[in-house]
């Protein structure tokens, strides 16, 4: 009587294991499928500022310029950059940038994500930044909730584009950045918009911000 039922509590268990490594290869599979073909199922994204920003519409601000794509992470990563400057050439230049992956964001440490990208479109423009940067607590109604703001001071460089060499006066940079998901529980089809203000004043920065305000996907 005992040894049918071992040999049946043993056809369990291997009929258990069976089903674990059924589970185990099927994951393997999608999870190698997402590497190699994941690059594909992201698509770029660009932003546009609409008609609903004053400054813009006024021609007191000018743009898109800079219309780029990249990708990073062997296309895991796409960003769209655009931007937009003051109508002087010299006082205000904002910077967007849109982020689209597969997966969330807010997963992978996103903070650090915000600030690298920041530090790399200092470099692009010549300029330093002269500080670790400060996360606000202050909170923009007008954008979405959950908008993260950070601020940094930073100095031009001999290699400066937009702002010239020769101003020896402290920039103003301020950036605001948010996430949204729109797939399965929404943690799939991501994207993810990081917008840097630089200016010399603090009008030029606020003006920026009302560009953001009318920033759409």
């Amino acid at each position: 009587m005992e040894e049918p039922e071992l040999r049946i509590g043993g056809w369990v268990q291997q009929k258990k294991r069976g089903k674990i490594r059924r589970l185990f290869s099927f994951l393997l599979i999608i999870t190698v499928g997402l590497i190699v073909g994941g690059p594909a199922l992201v698509s770029y994204h660009s932003v546009d500022v609409d008609d609903g920003s004053l400054y813009l519409n006024a021609g007191v601000w000018n743009g898109p310029f800079e219309n780029e794509n990249t990708k990073e992470f062997n296309g895991h990563l796409k960003i769209s950059k655009k931007s937009y400057e003051s109508l002087d050439g010299e006082s205000g230049k904002l910077i967007i940038l849109s982020l689209s992956s597969l997966v969330n964001l807010e997963n992978l440490n996103y903070q650090n994500i915000v600030v690298n990208k920041v530090k790399q479109q200092m470099v692009n423009e010549g300029l330093e930044l002269q500080s670790n940067g400060n996360i606000l607590t202050e909170v923009n109604s007008v954008l979405p909730i959950g908008t993260s703001i950070y601020q940094w001071t930073a100095k031009t460089t001999d290699d400066s584009i937009y702002f010239s060499s020769d101003y020896d006066g402290e920039l103003f940079v301020k950036v605001y950045s948010w996430s949204l998901c729109t797939g399965p529980m929404e943690e799939f089809d991501c994207k993810a918009i990081i917008s840097i203000a630089i200016g010399v004043a603090q009008k030029d920065i606020l003006q920026a911000t009302d560009l953001i305000e009318n920033v759409r996907i």
